[in-house]
């Protein structure tokens, strides 16, 4: 990408706004460039690794400070993962880890949580044993880093056993069965005794009432709805939570989406 392409690309964005980028649609000079006319507009790269570029080869991009998206499948070596956090994170990058393997006992994931600002697990294609979620939920608990888990599907009273210390835990409303909302609120209030937070998505309709029991139990409310009638009461709770933002630890890209 020339340095003329790579200026005209950033100055269609809003400053301060946030752009998400793959590091294989670039060589590293071009990569450069654009980090440095973000830097001098206040936008925010989040950089997705597809494993292209030596640790050395990202350090030379760190100048311009970014978020750095990497996954197992990207970064399978935890050497090669030390390497980067030693090389980025002094430069005040920040490095999140999506995991799509397994999750063994014997798992390097566990004693190296605190390399990663958040780790990311999704349920969307396979189930992940209770187990290993709730023991990679009490590493993270310990540390600096964030775990980050969306379930997709009913919510289940063990969920609770994830939402620890700076652990986020999303479930969307399209999972939710009708006799489950006295299990849902009481889950909700463990996971904010634990010091956790439970993000819950608006995908379908739901009572206005029991919405808004959820969030006054402590879930972050994320609406996913068509547009509503302005004088209803679920407008004006939409509206309202429509303003606030997840930290960029809480979740992964998208703070609509489910991952």
């Amino acid at each position: 990408m020339t340095q003329l392409n790579t200026e005209l690309q950033v100055e269609q964005l809003e400053k301060k706004s946030r752009l998400i980028i793959r590091d294989d649609h670039y060589e590293l000079p071009g990569l450069r460039d654009l980090l440095e006319a973000a830097a001098a507009r206040k936008i925010k790269i989040s950089l997705l690794d597809t494993g292209r570029f030596a640790p050395e080869e990202l350090e030379l991009l760190a100048d311009f400070p970014f978020s750095f998206y990497t996954s197992d499948l990207a970064r399978p070596d935890f050497q090669v993962l030390s390497q980067i956090d030693v090389r980025l994170k002094p430069r005040g990058c920040r490095l999140f880890y999506f995991l799509h393997g397994e999750l063994k006992p014997e798992a390097e994931l566990f004693h190296e949580v605190e390399l990663f600002d958040s780790i990311f697990v999704s349920s969307r294609e396979k189930d992940w044993p209770a187990e290993s979620l709730s023991r990679l939920a009490g590493e993270v608990s310990r540390s600096r880093s964030s775990l980050v888990y969306y379930h997709h599907k009913n919510p289940e009273e063990n969920l609770s056993e994830v939402g620890l210390k700076n652990c986020w835990l999303h479930i969307s409303n399209k999972y939710f069965e009708e006799d489950s909302e006295i299990m849902l609120l009481d889950m909700v209030k463990a996971i904010k005794r634990n010091g956790g937070r439970l993000a819950l998505h608006v995908d379908r309709g739901q009572s206005y009432s029991f919405v808004k029991e959820l969030a006054e139990a402590g879930a972050f409310l994320v609406f996913n709805l068509p547009p509503l009638e302005p004088s209803s009461k679920m407008f004006s709770l939409v509206e309202g939570w429509r303003k606030k933002k997840l930290p960029e630890k809480a979740y992964y890209l998208h703070q609509e989406l489910m991952a």
